[in-house]
């Protein structure tokens, strides 16, 4: 099976690649996706999350997020403990959905933190970088998510830094420009793929 395991900063434009990768009938998977499921059903997850972190929910029982993402990006520790809780659970359904995809030509794999840990890496081919320059990655998210410059700051700290996850991606996608250019740049990784796949 041909995977790629996509990945990039906060507020590069990973879920608009992810779309346009779908719109050319691709499969994809979208571990930030995956990571809501498991944490807003009445999942195992839930109960080992308020074990560790407590009051981190509202009175409907739903998961505060922002509250926890204040958390976790202000103490490294705490970051961790969240990861243990959630890193086995998604990759379990991870593997799960794969085993249903044996037969597509290729599938594209969001994994935020392929290279921060080292659980995906067995898993995929190649791996994708969508990129864009760190003032863009802050102006996006503040947009998109309301959260303040410090915090979006301290979430980039925490992840790989650009220059070496530009230098460990096969592919980079710069997305600084349009839809349409991220776009095109999506629609001819797609052809590289589908190439790549026929030849093995």
């Amino acid at each position: 099976m041909f995977i790629i395991g996509m990945t990039g900063g906060i507020g590069s434009g990973k879920s608009e690649a992810l779309k346009i990768f779908e719109s050319l009938n691709i499969k994809v998977i979208d571990l930030d996706k995956i990571s809501k499921e498991i944490t807003e059903t009445n999942h195992q997850a839930i109960e080992e999350i308020k074990l560790v972190f407590g009051n981190v929910f509202d009175k409907d029982n739903r998961l505060d997020r922002k509250r926890l993402r204040e958390i976790i990006f202000s103490d490294k520790t705490q970051k961790i403990n969240l990861e243990k809780i959630l890193h086995p659970k998604i990759l379990k359904e991870v593997k799960g959905k794969l085993d249903m995809l044996s037969n597509e030509p290729y599938i594209v794999i969001d994994i935020p933190l392929l290279f921060e840990t080292s659980h995906y890496t067995n898993l995929i081919s190649r791996s994708l970088v969508i990129d864009c320059e760190v003032t863009s990655q802050i102006e996006r998210v503040k947009k998109r998510d309301g959260i303040n410059t410090s915090i979006i700051q301290s979430i980039i700290d925490q992840q790989i830094d650009r220059s070496s996850r530009i230098e460990k991606g096969d592919d980079v996608v710069l997305n600084d420009g349009s839809i349409e250019k991220l776009t095109e740049s999506i629609k001819t990784l797609h052809q590289k793929y589908l190439n790549l796949v026929a030849v093995k």
